[in-house]
């Protein structure tokens, strides 16, 4: 992660690119979308501009949302092989991210555009989240959580995140210090909610977990912890996979559509990758 100096330096260019979703390779972009042969785009309007999507399949309805960084494409070919088990699987790209020319995004953005999809298109059985994207569901279901939720890779826990990305920016300490205290205040009432980690509700829902524990984007002991606490949920060891390639593994892909269908659980532990 190579990052300019004054970001390193400067509070305010610290906290400007916190909230700025990093740019999307062209060559990530049309693999993504190979992915999207044969589903029907959708559009949603939100804050004045569109929403790009997919849907596919007939039966009950799952939500799929990417991470930050991410896209709806990202998810094309779990949702297909969800749809396949007799779903309907729909996805959108979040505020900041896809093809749309925003500046900046958040998680309250994020939360407020899936409040929108719900309102479209109706609550759904079932939703599946990839790293931040977690956060900003459990933030936009908090009042009404869907029977199920495939959280994978999660990031659940905002101070871990803030964490990764001072590391990996090389953040001056006093910067750290500031956008942590930025993002105290833009955060308000909701930050124990985004700090929650382990301790996140989730409600009645039953929760299964995906996670390779060599994923160096978020953090694999805290999935362990949170399906060793609470009840009702369970957690795949995928590993090797890495922090996105368990968006586009056939194993998880046919573990998460049983798990969907009402089987149960799946196994602890996926086969490993050579």
């Amino acid at each position: 992660m190579r990052v300019p100096l004054p970001v390193r330096v400067i509070p305010a260019m610290a906290a400007r690119a916190w909230f700025t979703p990093p740019p999307l390779s062209e060559r990530r972009r049309q693999i993504w979308d190979r992915s999207l042969e044969g589903a029907e785009s959708i559009t949603i309007d939100f804050d004045g501009k569109s929403l790009s999507g997919f849907r596919q399949g007939e039966g009950p309805l799952v939500v799929l949302v990417h991470g930050w960084g991410g896209r709806s494409a990202q998810m094309g070919q779990l949702a297909r092989s969800v749809a396949d088990q007799g779903f309907t699987t729909i996805a959108i790209d979040l505020p900041g991210h896809g093809d749309q020319k925003w500046d900046t995004s958040d998680v309250f953005q994020m939360s407020a555009a899936l409040h929108v999809l719900v309102a479209r298109f109706g609550a759904p059985q079932a939703v599946i989240a990839h790293s931040l994207g977690a956060m900003a569901v459990v933030y936009a279901f908090k009042e009404s959580m869907p029977e199920r939720l495939v959280l994978l890779a999660p990031m659940l826990d905002i101070n871990e995140a803030l964490d990764t990305f001072a590391s990996r920016a090389r953040l001056m300490p006093w910067t750290a210090v500031f956008l942590e205290k930025r993002l105290r205040r833009f955060s308000g009432d909701s930050w124990p909610a985004f700090a929650a980690g382990t301790d996140t509700e989730f409600g009645d829902a039953e929760v299964l977990v995906v996670h390779d524990p060599d994923d160096p984007d978020t953090s694999f002991e805290s999935s362990s912890v949170l399906a060793a606490l609470r009840d009702r949920t369970s957690l795949l060891v995928a590993n090797s996979r890495g922090h996105n390639g368990v968006l586009a593994d056939e194993e998880v892909a046919g573990a998460v559509a049983r798990f969907l269908s009402g089987a149960g659980a799946p196994s602890q532990k996926l086969s490993d990758r050579g």
